[in-house]
């Protein structure tokens, strides 16, 4: 019998994971029968009660009513309790804890992980390694191949995931059931019908491949801005297959090591959820046809055919917003009542302005662009948007309307660079024939200048580091103390440390002891060493390892907050300013520092989730690590190899004008972040007596803005002040410059209704089909999405009429003379 359909009494009774353990239900009506008339046991159970409520206070995902009940118990006077009322709360505490020990506390776990585990399913099987080997090795190939093409085309291991499936389904139905003799690793061709677990580990090699947060290596970058003549033209490296290969794999494998040594901080404790690695789990039950028969809020339907009706819908309806009626995805509505309106659109635009628009779209991939309302949880959409609401109506408008650093002379929203002619920066008048920065070119030219939402920007990124570290060392200091002395007592499974079913049913398989992952990590930094020191990049072995010893500072803190909230802070940045003040004038340095600070951290936050994933799907971990590890191995090389076949046979690719258009946007912008922070160098732009030294300022907000509302929370821990969390509130504005409004606060409202009207009115409802409707709703526009470019936008078959460029034709799109910037540059320039 499923769990699903089992009593919450049943499991109880009996364990799913079959590791004994003292049923609280037995030991009930004697423990209340104690509360009344032993004061010592009651007051044990108050203790209890206080440990509990400590441990989760400060739990932003934590059942609200238990705390309080919790909270409203331990502060009255215990030998004034009722009877009655001492039965009713010591009832709700003994859930709980029943619910701690048999299931989550989550409800967002509890809706799509199940607390069972058949250990007799197989996993490491021939269809896992062959499926999982072929999707990686074609993701990675697809989506770097046209990474350099715009528009370019992504198609996510969301993809992978559901096209597996058939796949599966039908190897199993074929293939015969013939056991290939080969000693100790025999294997048996077709072990019976296609399981979750096999699915979820096929996922989980496309998602370290190419379909994480981070997309394929990240070093093809580099090697884009070194081979290219209109970049740095540096042949001699760039095409130079081992340092390619060594950097690859090192920036790659230096995350999954450390990913593998923090998880007992960052994954195995029930507090960290992981938001998005659920709904790829509910898109997986959906796809097994796990219906949950039972009728919830009225609604008999499976998850299967749920899932099926709003895939279609969703792959029907993206053809309006993304190529039938373009102006429902960029719906500046507001701004078609006078397209000429400067004003008006740097107010209400979508495209230049801030996006202070009512109903700025009705496409549902532009209003969930900066965040997923259903995965993320509701305190964390409340953040988020009122991050960045504060700051754009509160600091952006105010400093460009002022012309605070001489900001109203650019776009209010801009992420590009100007010169005091408020001209895009023209790198190339500054730098020498060997990419140095030229001094008396730089001064007879200008400063780099900043639009006013990418100036706040920076602050924000500033602040959101520091105020990371001191929220989780305030916030979850026992978690990471407990972490660090299990990381010590690494003779000790780390699972003994944690007691919730998921950890218990994990025992049952052999750990990947942590040696394997410090071998993993010292190789990576022998390579990391190599591609330094064997090859002629200025970057010194000890730069290396204070980028290396960067991500390791900020990955837990970070991971935490990504863990709990589901915004991912992303250290590129801090990579780019500390590399600028450590290695300046070396531009080529400073890329290879922010691959390793940056990179490395970013890959061990994706190991870390797909650990997680692989911990609720009780997917053997040492499997896991070896699904891993080749699926990274693989999207390397493929990347590299994809990569270095496109900059030698696609003609003047990365040139504005490719017939093809392989632009290369992302190259370029990496190029001139490269310039703009490795030869002038953050000294030029940020020390003290530069036009932006102010926005230093930001990493003493950030240190400091945690610590009141700690206390605040601590003296009113019962508030809706619980719920602020400042680091989430600095994640808000960090989508500004492109982005807007336009994409924070459609999602903000579809959280209400999902997130809050839902899911407290209809919780079954909720816990069955929500999950499953985002995973199927991605899908739906990730499918469309190809199915559209391959099929007209990719041979030009444009439709030209009303609804595809209204939202273009004034100021707001650019199709309008006049710029949309507040003041025009005076003569002679700034």
């Amino acid at each position: 019998m499923k769990a699903s359909e089992r009593s919450s009494s049943e499991e109880a009774a009996n364990p799913p994971d079959g590791i004994p353990f003292k049923s609280l239900d037995t030991q009930f009506d004697t423990d209340i029968a104690e509360i009344i008339v032993n004061d010592e046991a009651h007051h044990d159970v108050i203790i209890q009660l206080k440990e509990m409520y400590d441990e989760h206070v400060h739990d932003f995902n934590f059942p609200r009513d238990v705390l309080l009940q919790a909270a409203d118990l331990i502060a009255n006077d215990t030998e004034k309790i009722d009877t009655e009322r001492a039965r009713l709360l010591m009832r709700e505490f003994n859930e709980q804890k029943q619910m701690l020990l048999n299931d989550s506390p989550y409800p967002e776990v509890r809706a799509v992980v199940e607390p069972t585990d058949d250990k007799t399913t197989p996993v490491n099987t021939f269809r896992v390694w062959l499926l999982g080997t072929v999707f990686a090795i074609l993701g990675t190939g697809i989506d770097q191949f046209f990474s350099l093409r715009y528009p370019g085309i992504f198609i996510g291991s969301s993809v992978a995931q559901l096209l597996a499936y058939p796949c599966g389904v039908f190897m199993a139905k074929v293939l015969p059931e013939k056991k290939i003799p080969l000693g100790r690793l025999a294997f048996t061709l077709n072990p019976g019908a296609f399981n979750q677990k096999e699915h979820m580990v096929i996922t989980i090699m496309s998602n370290v491949a190419y379909g994480g947060y981070n997309g394929t290596a990240f070093v093809t970058y580099i090697i884009q801005a070194l081979k290219l003549d209109m970049f740095y033209g540096d042949t001699k490296l760039a095409d130079n297959a081992g340092w390619q290969i060594l950097l690859a794999l090192s920036t790659q494998l230096i995350g999954y090591g450390a990913a593998g040594i923090t998880r007992r901080i960052l994954v195995y404790p029930a507090e960290m959820i992981w938001p998005k690695s659920l709904a790829q789990i509910a898109l997986n039950k959906a796809l097994h046809h796990d219906d949950g028969s039972r009728e919830q809020s009225g609604w008999k339907i499976t998850r299967y055919r749920f899932f099926i009706c709003a895939f279609a819908g969703m792959f029907l309806y993206f053809w309006l917003p993304n190529y039938l009626f373009t102006a429902l995805s960029t719906f500046n509505w507001m701004t078609w009542i006078s397209p000429n309106n400067v004003k008006l659109a740097i107010i209400t635009g979508s495209v230049c302005g801030m996006g202070i628009n009512p109903i700025p779209t009705l496409d549902w991939n532009q209003a969930t662009f900066i965040f997923d309302p259903i995965i993320t949880p509701f305190f964390a959409a409340c953040n988020m948007f009122a991050g960045m609401a504060i700051v754009v109506i509160l600091v952006i408008i105010p400093i460009y309307w002022s012309n605070a650093l001489n900001t109203a002379y650019f776009p209010i929203n801009s992420n590009y660079v100007y010169d005091n002619t408020g001209q895009q920066y023209n790198i190339s008048r500054i730098l020498n024939s060997d990419y140095t920065l030229n001094e008396d070119n730089y001064k007879a030219y200008s400063i780099p200048y900043l639009s006013a939402s990418f100036s706040v920007v920076y602050a924000a990124f500033f602040a959101i580091y520091l105020a990371c570290i001191v929220h989780a060392a305030l916030y979850n200091r026992r978690e990471i103390i407990r972490g660090f002395k299990s990381i010590l007592d690494f003779r000790k499974s780390a699972y003994e440390n944690e007691m919730d079913v998921h950890n218990r049913l994990m025992r049952e398989y052999k750990e990947a002891p942590e040696w394997w992952y410090l071998a993993l990590l010292a190789v990576s930094f022998v390579m990391s060493c190599c591609c330094c020191a064997l090859w002629d990049t200025s970057m010194p072995i000890w730069g290396l390892v204070f980028a290396i010893v960067l991500c390791f500072l900020i990955q837990v803190p970070v991971g935490i907050m990504l863990a709990v909230s589901n915004a991912e802070v992303t250290l590129n940045v801090i990579a780019e300013f500390i590399g600028g003040y450590a290695l300046s004038g070396k531009p080529i340095a400073n890329m290879m520092f922010k691959a390793y600070g940056y990179i490395a951290c970013a890959q061990s936050i994706q190991f870390s989730a797909d650990l997680k994933l692989a911990h609720y799907c009780k997917i053997p971990p040492r499997l896991t690590f070896a699904a891993q590890t080749w699926a990274t191995i693989i999207g390397a090389f493929v990347s590299i190899g994809v990569n270095q076949w496109q900059l030698n046979n696609i003609e003047d690719v990365c040139s504005a004008n490719q017939p093809d258009k392989f632009s290369c946007p992302g190259s370029h912008t990496f190029f001139t972040s490269s310039v703009i922070w490795g030869a002038i160098g953050p000294q030029r732009i940020f020390s003290a007596g530069q036009i932006y030294n102010p926005l230093g300022w930001g990493f003493l907000a950030g240190a400091l803005l945690p610590i009141p509302f700690y206390f605040l929370q601590k003296w009113y821990p019962n508030s809706w002040v619980r719920y602020i969390h400042v680091p989430v509130i600095l994640y808000g504005p960090l989508s500004l410059s492109p982005y807007n409004l336009t994409q924070m606060w459609p999602g903000f409202c579809l959280a209400i209704f999902f997130n809050y009207y839902i899911k407290t009115r209809l919780l079954g409802w909720w816990q069955k089909y929500a999950y499953v409707l985002t995973g199927a709703l991605s899908t739906g526009i990730a499918i469309s999405g190809i199915v559209i470019f391959f099929a007209v936008q990719f041979h030009e078959v444009d439709v030209n009429w009303w609804g595809n460029s209204v939202s273009n034709a004034g100021v707001d799109g650019g199709g309008s003379e006049l710029p949309c910037v507040l003041k025009q540059v005076p003569h002679g320039g700034i």
